[in-house]
């Protein structure tokens, strides 16, 4: 059987068949074959125009020829329009959308300073601490207040208050603190010192109380020289402290006991 060459692949193919059978396109008339068989001019008009009619009429399959590939196979233009179409649209979504996670992480951060700020303004404001009233008053004061004032209560010195030779009856020591603040507990201190503590009267049975009305605290003090713990809990810019009993002052080595009370040290604990 004579052979062809196609002029769009190259195949050699059977010449008896319309199309190649290696890409499908149609394989016409070579110049050869018309040189060949010197055809006329009415049978290549002929043959023209039954190749459209046969394409309408007959399977393509009925031809002999390959079947066409499918898009899955063969990319081609579309595939690259698809992607020059699509990549754009990829961009643009990864771009809004990691616009939107910056500002959600923005947000985020914002809100953890907020948050950051306002709990490091808490904390500061909660911290218990050592709280200084700005002034003070009292029932009395030994030798008319001459260096044993209630002032002594919170300076941090071994001096002390003592009343005017009283023996703690109806002594009374009050404070006022520049603002309100929560006085979690005070640290009663009587005095330090051994031969000193003895001779004086000290307070046993006290009663506190502030500007709240309903606020009032009994509290039995022991009858020693060490710090005494005493919890108050309560909101004021106002404090006083009433010595309702206590425990009388003694003989040390011959030396009589003192009439005054005595009480070294009072501190507040609170936050504000």
């Amino acid at each position: 059987m004579e052979k062809i060459e196609c002029k769009s692949c190259s195949a050699v193919v059977d010449k008896s068949i319309e199309f190649c059978s290696s890409c499908g396109d149609w394989l016409g008339l070579s110049l050869q074959d018309m040189e060949k068989e010197n055809s006329s001019e009415e049978e290549k008009t002929q043959r023209t125009t039954k190749v459209p009619e046969k394409l309408l009429n007959k399977p393509l399959a009925t031809y002999g020829a390959t079947p066409l590939p499918s898009r899955k196979e063969v990319p081609g233009i579309r595939a690259v329009f698809f992607l020059t179409f699509l990549i754009p649209v990829i961009a643009l979504a990864s771009y809004f959308y990691n616009l939107n996670i910056s500002e959600e992480v923005i947000e985020q951060v914002e809100i953890v300073q907020q948050s950051t700020t306002t709990s490091s303004t808490t904390t500061v404001q909660s911290i218990l601490q050592k709280q200084y009233p700005i002034n003070c008053s009292s029932s009395s004061s030994y030798n008319d207040g001459d260096g044993w004032s209630c002032e002594n209560l919170y300076d941090g010195d071994p001096s002390s208050w003592q009343d005017n030779s009283l023996q703690c009856q109806d002594g009374w020591v009050e404070f006022n603190f520049s603002q309100d603040l929560y006085i979690e507990f005070i640290v009663f201190q009587n005095v330090e010192d051994s031969k000193s503590f003895s001779r004086n009267f000290k307070a046993r049975d006290i009663l506190i109380t502030t500007t709240e009305s309903e606020f009032l605290l009994n509290k039995e003090l022991e009858n020693d020289n060490t710090s005494q713990w005493i919890d108050v809990n309560t909101t004021t810019s106002y404090l006083k402290i009433d010595i309702l009993s206590a425990y009388p002052g003694i003989e040390v080595s011959g030396s009589q006991p003192f009439e005054e009370c005595a009480i070294q040290e009072i501190t507040f604990y609170g936050r504000g």
